[in-house]
């Protein structure tokens, strides 16, 4: 009898990986939908896995937040690294595309600045101050620095205070999170920074025209 040729099944959908590694993904995902605040109980489900094993590896999932807020810090300063290699000699130009990408990005909730600011909002405790959420503040306080540094080296008045107005615009839309729909306030974002970059002693530009990715 002729036999018939052999198949190689292909794995169990959910089943490819590692259960600590679907772990980690399904928990990245649904922090980013859902929060970090999501029952361990639903990412054991999202991953093909159960309560015990997560707890194994990640206990009541402390772990997998640092890595979730850890990553989120990474990309919001992966976007200042290519900045400084595309335009390493002109900080007036890095001011201005920084500004041109947070005006394109804001709405979009899976950006990484969008999600780093409402996950700080989640390690908000009133009675004491999570590490995590110091981590936060300082990554929020090196882009400050950079930003100052920035206005210092492009020669503009007072830097300080501009890069503090800067900086309170690029919030505002961050936390905006394209509430307002298709007339968002975020849309002027470029124009308002273009205003107080003049008042402070620059030159009068048009807008950048933000379709670069420098994620």
């Amino acid at each position: 009898m002729r036999k018939l040729p052999e198949t190689v099944q292909p794995p169990a959908f959910g089943f490819d990986k590692p259960a600590k590694e679907r772990i980690i993904e399904a928990s990245d995902k649904l922090f980013r939908l859902l929060g970090i605040e999501v029952a361990e109980s639903l990412i054991a489900k999202d991953a093909h896995s159960n309560v015990d094993t997560f707890a194994k590896y990640f206990g009541h999932g402390d772990p997998l937040i640092d890595r979730f807020v850890e990553s989120l810090i990474a990309k919001s300063e992966k976007l200042w690294d290519g900045l400084a290699a595309q335009y390493p000699n002109d900080p007036e130009a890095q001011l201005r595309w920084w500004l041109a990408f947070e005006e394109d990005q804001i709405g979009y909730a899976m950006e990484p600045r969008v999600l780093l600011s409402r996950t700080a909002a989640e390690l908000f405790e009133p009675l004491k101050r999570h590490p995590l959420l110091r981590e936060v503040e300082e990554h929020w306080q090196s882009e400050r620095r950079r930003v100052v540094g920035l206005c210092k080296a492009a020669a503009l008045r007072d830097p300080l205070d501009l890069a503090d107005k800067l900086l309170l615009l690029v919030h505002g839309v961050r936390n905006e999170r394209g509430a307002y729909g298709r007339l968002k306030p975020s849309r002027l974002l470029q124009q308002a920074g273009n205003e107080l970059m003049v008042a402070h002693g620059a030159a009068n530009r048009p807008a950048v025209d933000h379709g670069a990715d420098l994620d």
